[in-house]
């Protein structure tokens, strides 16, 4: 009997041992089909979105008895801000419906250009850095989300743009910074589609386009509408593939070897400090094909003069009789790049977009041609020449705002010898110092002595840059003519029709006179001062700035179509 009890104990032990064995192989079969319903778990670990898998988490269904998977990426976007003071408070609770952080170093206050009415101002904080490193994760780089190196390349970027700024000081007065943020936005895999493999990052339209310019590359192909977006440069490459279910993914991709090689020899990647453009959203605006007008003298906020029938609008809201439009179109017939005249809108009705102390002075061509009389040394050297003609036939009649600016011209001739010659070896102080005589000259026009007191109805700057414009365009044509027939001026050894150009300048000047006099009623004397300080107040402002015209083979002089500025088209990153 002992034997038996002993046999069945053991057998008993044995069946035991089978059961816990099989109902813990159930147990692990039922966890796994379990986990099985987690449908994208596994593509949300650090192997192919690094950091950032340290937020997925699976949510159970009762209702379905599934899990959920829910992960988190970036959304990637511009944001407006301003510099303020250190002692600026942070208010309380958040204005947009999620928290952003900078993409980079970034210090001070922002302001939302999306509230600006409420005036409310709150600090942020910087993007946590393993989410930005490309590295983290035990995935081979190319396999991991491409947007993990995008983050990585931007913030690279940033931290190169910050510190050449040589001041912070605000003087956002003329302009808004602008600056890439990051917001951590969580997601269902419900919602992707069957055949994407890795989880996706949103941006928008409106601000990748800009972000990839900033970067170093260049849009070879921008046809969101179609799916068809293509940019390269500076070793980075992003394209487009479109799915049926959510529309144009981009990926993008940089060049590994590179890196490694900048990293032995501890070479920062980016572009050089000579080609960063500045960071703001007047100058993102003329990347669009529209020029931002200063808010205290002009009339309109911008104009837009991407294509040619953006000029032409554009010319009929400055002269609504057409004689100026009806005038470039056939200039364009001889060349079709000829907007001569017209390109002095830029320097006349742009604000100041440089900031003090700061040698990023570059910025993008909003239209075809940009440079003009007021950028070029022909007009600086015949517009002094004529100027001090004028005064010494004046004599003693000669106005006190004449005497000026002649004399401040003729003090940055002598103290910097390249003033008359252009964008070439200034140092902050000479940008500081121009910057300083800009400002007086818009002091001089917003000033309300400069209207006549018995005078019913002044002029106003816009007025007088739109008449200046309208005239402006007949040089061209007028230049040649007066060439061909032997009757051209003294042209000091320079370019003929340019050095021309600027004497038909002067010449024009009576009839501005004469039609602002007569339509507007204001005094002659205050229209010619006006006249003398408008051209100088657009030498101060070209000699602040450098435009990249599209020879130079810049990356910043690649424009996209108006219509897509800050479009909130949303775009997806693989």
């Amino acid at each position: 009997m002992p034997d038996d009890n002993s046999k069945e104990a053991q057998i008993a032990s044995a069946a035991l041992a089978v059961a816990l064995t099989a109902l813990a192989i159930a147990i692990v079969q039922l966890l796994g089909q379990l986990f099985a319903t987690a449908d994208g778990y596994r593509r949300c670990q650090p192997s192919v979105m690094g950091a950032w898998a340290q937020y997925t988490r699976l949510r159970w269904k009762w209702s379905e008895m599934r899990f959920e998977t829910l992960f988190t990426t970036p959304e990637i976007l511009l944001m407006n801000y301003k510099l303020f003071p250190e002692t600026t408070s942070k208010p309380t609770g958040s204005i947009w419906r999620r928290d952003y952080q900078w993409i980079g170093e970034m210090p001070g206050a922002i302001e939302d250009g999306s509230f600006e009415d409420r005036q409310i101002y709150r600090r942020i904080d910087c993007l946590d850095a393993n989410l930005v490193d490309e590295n983290k994760g035990s995935g081979m780089r190319d396999e991991m989300a491409c947007w993990l190196p995008f983050l990585n390349s931007i913030r690279d970027n940033e931290r190169r743009v910050y510190r050449c700024s040589r001041s912070n000081e605000d003087t956002s007065k003329y302009h808004t910074l602008r600056r890439p943020v990051c917001g951590l936005v969580q997601r269902s895999w419900d919602f992707m589609a069957p055949e994407l493999v890795r989880p996706l990052a949103m941006t928008y339209i409106g601000d990748i386009a800009v972000i990839v310019l900033r970067l170093g590359m260049e849009w070879q192909t921008f046809r969101p509408e179609a799916g068809e977006m293509r940019a390269e440069g500076n070793e980075h490459i992003i394209y487009s593939t479109l799915d049926r279910s959510i529309g144009p993914i981009l990926h993008y991709a940089h060049g590994q070897a590179r890196d490694v090689y900048l990293k032995e020899h501890r070479i920062e990647s980016g572009l050089p400090d000579k080609r960063l453009t500045i960071p703001t959203r007047e100058v993102d605006m003329m990347r669009f094909g529209i020029l931002p007008c200063h808010a205290g003298l002009m009339r309109r906020k911008s104009y837009k003069m991407g294509t040619a029938g953006e000029v032409q609008a554009t010319l009929d809201l400055l002269d609504p009789t057409g004689s100026a439009r009806k005038k470039v179109r056939d200039n364009l017939q001889f060349d079709p790049t000829s907007t001569h005249g017209f390109s002095d809108l830029i320097p006349m009705g742009a604000p100041m977009l440089r900031q003090r102390g700061d040698e990023k002075i570059l910025l993008p061509a909003p239209t075809e041609h940009c440079t003009g009389l007021c950028s070029l040394k022909e007009g600086f050297v015949i517009f002094r020449q004529r100027l001090a003609e004028y005064i010494v036939e004046e004599g003693e009649g000669a106005s006190e705002q004449a005497r000026w600016v002649l004399g401040s011209y003729d003090k940055l001739r002598d103290t910097h010898g390249r003033w008359e010659d252009g964008y070439s070896g200034f140092s902050p102080f000479f940008f500081d110092e121009v910057y300083d005589l800009w400002e007086e000259t818009t002091a001089y026009f917003q000033h309300p002595d400069r209207q006549d007191k018995n005078c019913k109805c002044c002029f106003s700057y816009a007025d007088l840059v739109a008449c200046h414009i309208k005239h402006a365009v007949n040089f061209w044509h007028e230049a040649h003519g007066r060439i061909r027939e032997g009757k051209q001026r003294d042209h000091h050894g320079l370019t003929d029709w340019l050095a021309e150009g600027m004497h038909l300048y002067w010449d024009y000047l009576p009839k501005i006179v004469e039609e602002l006099a007569s339509r507007l009623g204001a005094p002659q004397s205050m229209i010619r001062d006006a006249w003398i300080t408008l051209i100088f107040r657009a030498f101060c402002w070209s000699r602040s700035h450098h435009i990249c015209q599209r020879e130079e083979r810049f990356p910043e002089s690649t424009r996209l179509p108006s219509r897509y500025w800050e479009s909130k088209l949303p775009v997806y990153l693989g």
